[in-house]
């Protein structure tokens, strides 16, 4: 599958992702401190740092530890006071620009490092967060300004065939601070013979105060005396530690300074309205499929159309990236100021035969397109609750997308993919301006506007859809509440445990059959993600609104053992959001608050379909059916939907009879094993089976 794959998208694509954007300075000599390469304070005063192509700490691999500080440089017009400068060499022979415009690091990344022959069973792991705050952990991450631990789980690479390629892993499970400093620190692990890992010689000389050759490490002293000083201070002896480094996040305008100039930039030049043009509708619904009964029974009008956005890209199709200002900022292109995108509407029954419809904007699934709001349980959703959804695609990440992104996958462009993470910005202006039109312009369409409530709009998101659309709910000024389903942030820890990511694995294993490369690939692309996936927005939801933007309550819901999207992903957006755990009699959640119904604000609740939970290591779940389709399509889950979405209140409805395709065990427990696909009985111990040296799901 794979060389066919590759024939194809060279063949058709290996111009598509060739735009370039703007050059930017790249990493100077390792080891190297020189004008260009000065360190800045990076929140030490007094203390500068080298700049390297790659650390000596870890000569094993280029790029670890990463994140880390010797990787950016003093820049005094940022936010942070610092830049990223990453050479050629640690982007794996790509270019560096697009990651040269950060001010720092991922406040989500994988931080990651190399320990040669590393024994496996030696860190507690996602079930037991707890123990990284203990102080017997082996693994720490210290909030440099306070001190405090940072709770996290730590991992190895499970995916690799061999130790040799085996990464050595901590995921923070609250979302670091922006503009902060971090301490991350290792010690007393063993390898598979049971003796100690020896700290590297460069590592070596900081800690024990030996002289070295290497001018990069000479140029740490004070850094490290700082390190450890800080180490102490939190019970940790120097002579225990392997490794340790630091690193400092991005800012927060860093991750949404782009997004939120292009809307308002473009609000203003649509301030007088959205232009629209209806190109077809539907009323009739002959076929036999499902989607067309639904829509038969349900459906008074599909419509389709186009409606005008600002053009901030070099062109409108996929391959584009974004044009730039002198400020540095996204600007509409000059030469082709307006794009005509595409977008559907369905107005239900219930709206022409009773009062108008709500709005709901409908969110699609991975690699997507806005056709997904024709989905047969949508339909009677629309009319049994009378909601009109509407819909465009996320360019981006939409089915437009898939080729070009497997192309800078398959031919190791990782610089190529900057196109999927600019198209993000268009894709979701494309969102914002969708719901200003159906509340306004088409709301006022002198045919259909009577069927639609201008005045009462909704996000429903599930899949990509659920993550993606806490990007939607912080930018948008024109929802009060949404629904976000099967979702979780952020992207580089939803990858490897999800089997839709086993596609772009197969390609990425001929550019980069190295394990390790293929962690920290997706640990850069978390860096440009953030300026467009939960990580960079979350937390502007609820409180410290973005600017020119209201807070914002939501439902968010997944479903227990998801092949696609994992709960510890979710976890990490319901901490983020600091939203209630409702409770629906399966589990407890660390660090969310149960509670057994809201009387508004927002809430986080499971499903559970009988399927034996997730791996804790990072490979996806894929023992029995996949549940994730099925919290959607319960009765209970619908119903929960339309009154939060109507009153903003949360409540549990699960029960028997509460669905026609299965029944609930009991009152107030969302539990459906009936529909777990489990045909061999299937245990908590087949799913811990799966964690072990080389695991994988099968490739489809």
């Amino acid at each position: 599958m794979k060389h066919t794959w590759l024939i194809l998208i060279s063949a058709l694509l290996v111009s598509a992702c060739s735009e370039s954007s703007d050059t930017a300075g790249s990493g100077g000599s390792g080891g190297q401190a020189g004008s260009s390469g000065q360190g800045g304070s990076g929140g030490v005063p007094g203390i500068a740092y080298p700049l390297v192509d790659c650390d000596p700490l870890v000569p094993e691999f280029c790029g670890y530890p990463f994140p880390s500080n010797v990787y950016a440089v003093q820049d005094s017009s940022t936010a942070t006071g610092r830049r990223v400068s990453f050479s050629d060499e640690l982007v794996l022979g790509s270019d560096p620009a697009p990651w040269n415009k950060s001010d720092g690091f991922s406040a989500g990344s994988p931080i990651m490092t190399f320990l040669p022959g590393i024994a496996l069973g030696q860190f507690a792991g996602p079930d037991d967060i707890e123990a990284s705050l203990s102080d017997t952990s082996p693994t720490i991450l210290l909030d440099a300004e306070s001190g405090e631990r940072v709770p996290h789980f730590a991992q190895i690479d499970i995916r690799a065939t061999t130790a040799e390629q085996r990464s050595t892993m901590i995921r923070p499970v609250v979302r670091l601070r922006d503009n902060a400093r971090y301490i991350v620190a290792f010690r007393n692990l063993t390898n598979e013979d049971g003796a100690t890992i020896d700290p590297s010689p460069a590592f070596a000389d900081l800690r024990d105060g030996t002289s070295s050759d290497d001018e990069s490490v000479e140029a740490r002293r004070d850094l490290y005396e700082d390190i450890f000083e800080r180490l102490a201070d939190a019970g940790w002896s120097r002579d225990e530690v392997q490794i340790a480094w630091d690193f400092n996040t991005a800012s927060d305008a860093n991750n949404t300074e782009w997004l939120v100039h292009m809307r308002d930039t473009a609000f203003g030049l649509v301030e007088d309205g959205i232009e629209y043009t209806i190109e077809s509708v539907e009323t009739e619904f002959p076929g036999d499929g499902g989607r067309d009964v639904a829509k038969r029974e349900n459906i008074a009008f599909l419509i389709r159309g186009t409606f005008k956005a600002p053009l901030f890209m070099t062109s409108a199709g996929a391959g584009s990236i974004l044009v730039f200002g002198d400020d540095g900022l996204p600007a509409v292109n000059q030469d082709t100021p307006w794009v005509d995108v595409p977008f559907s509407v369905m107005i239900p029954k219930s709206a022409t035969a009773e009062d108008p419809a709500a709005i709901v904007e409908y969110g699609h699934g991975l690699l997507g397109s806005r056709s997904q709001i024709e989905a047969d349980h949508f339909s009677s959703f629309m009319n049994e609750y009378n909601y009109t959804f509407c819909g465009t695609d996320l360019i981006g990440m939409s089915s437009s997308d898939e080729l070009v992104i497997g192309a800078s996958l398959g031919l190791g462009n990782l610089s190529g993919l900057q196109t999927m993470f600019d198209r993000l910005h268009q894709g979701f202006l494309n969102y914002v301006l969708l719901m200003r039109m159906m509340k306004t312009s088409f709301a006022n369409d002198e045919t259909y506007g009577q069927y639609i409530k201008g005045d009462e709009a909704y996000y429903y998101g599930i899949s990509q859809g659920g993550i993606m659309g806490s990007v939607f709910m912080a930018v948008s000024p024109d929802v009060e509440r949404g629904a976000l389903g099967v979702m979780g942030q952020p992207y580089s820890l939803l990858l490897f445990r999800s089997v839709d990511f086993n596609q772009f694995l197969d390609l990425i294993q001929g550019p980069y059959p190295d394990f390790r490369e293929q962690q920290f690939l997706v640990a850069l692309f978390q860096m440009l993600w953030d300026r467009v996936e939960p990580n960079g927005y979350t937390h502007h939801i609820r409180t410290n609104p973005l600017a020119n933007t209201n807070t914002k309550e939501v439902l968010t819901r997944v479903a227990i053992g998801d092949h696609q999207v994992t709960t510890y992903a979710a976890h990490i957006m319901a901490r983020t959001l600091e939203a209630p755990h409702l409770t629906t009699g399966l589990r407890d959640i660390w660090g969310l608050t149960p509670v057994a119904s809201t009387a508004g604000g927002s809430f986080y609740t499971e499903y559970d379909f009988g399927i034996p939970g997730e791996p804790a290591c990072n490979i996806p779940q894929w023992l029995c059916a996949d549940p994730h389709e099925y919290p959607r399509r319960r009765e209970a889950a619908r119903r929960q939907l339309d009154e939060f979405l109507r009153n903003g209140t949360g409540t549990n409805y699960c029960g028997p009879g509460d669905s026609d395709e299965s029944q609930a065990t009991a009152a107030g427990v969302c539990s459906y094993p009936t529909l777990s696909g489990c045909t061999m009985g299937e245990t908590e111990e087949d799913t811990a089976a799966l964690c072990v040296p080389g695991a994988a799901p099968p490739l489809d």
